[in-house]
């Protein structure tokens, strides 16, 4: 076989199918789109999933609500029955949490809860403790140090620095209707007077 013998197999190959060329070419008259109807109209292109105004399924699926927050923290959570495995005077880092297996990575930041009871003297190091495990941990004879700095909450009584301004504004206002409500009175006095 030489290279212009090459052909492609019997049947790989198809004539285009020249549509809208009369009836003796086998796709006149509707040329393949059927008898009326949106489909058969010119530049006619019904957007995906369109069901014909009929609610669409995607419409109909329960769908996942809320929202996500970006802000979120997300602590890995140690238990003082964690804790309770280390020998008494240990300085328990999240490395060597890591170390003895507790946590699987250092990504996160660690906090430190109060589920079981810590009965030895530890220096425990993490980003968070809660409340109550920070007692226990301190009852127990040992040392908390938060590494992650807190945010200060803003006092919510406090009043906001325009609420403020506005009350200064006013007090300064009846103070000076007041200083010349009893310059008036003084003048009226003298006039009686003379």
């Amino acid at each position: 076989m030489q290279a212009h013998q090459l052909k492609p197999p019997r049947g790989a190959k198809h004539a285009r199918k020249r549509i809208g060329r009369g009836n003796a070419a086998g796709q006149g008259t509707y040329s393949g789109r059927g008898l009326k109807g949106q489909k058969a109209r010119a530049g006619n292109k019904p957007r995906r999933f369109f069901e014909g105004g009929q609610t669409r399924l995607f419409k109909k699926l329960p769908f996942r609500r809320g929202f996500r927050n970006p802000f979120r923290i997300e602590y890995q959570p140690v238990n003082l029955d964690d804790l309770e495995r280390f020998d008494k005077d240990t300085e328990v880092t999240p490395e060597l949490l890591k170390e003895k297996g507790v946590l699987r990575s250092l990504r996160k930041p660690v906090k430190v809860l109060a589920a079981g009871e810590l009965t030895k003297a530890l220096s425990v190091r993490a980003h968070r403790f809660s409340a109550t495990a920070r007692e226990k941990i301190e009852a127990a004879g040992g040392i908390v140090i938060e590494t992650s700095e807190r945010k200060q909450k803003r006092d919510r009584t406090a009043k906001s620095p325009v609420a403020a301004n506005e009350e200064t504004e006013e007090a300064g206002e009846t103070a000076v209707e007041a200083d010349s409500d009893e310059g008036e009175s003084e003048g009226e006095g003298d006039g009686s007077g003379g």
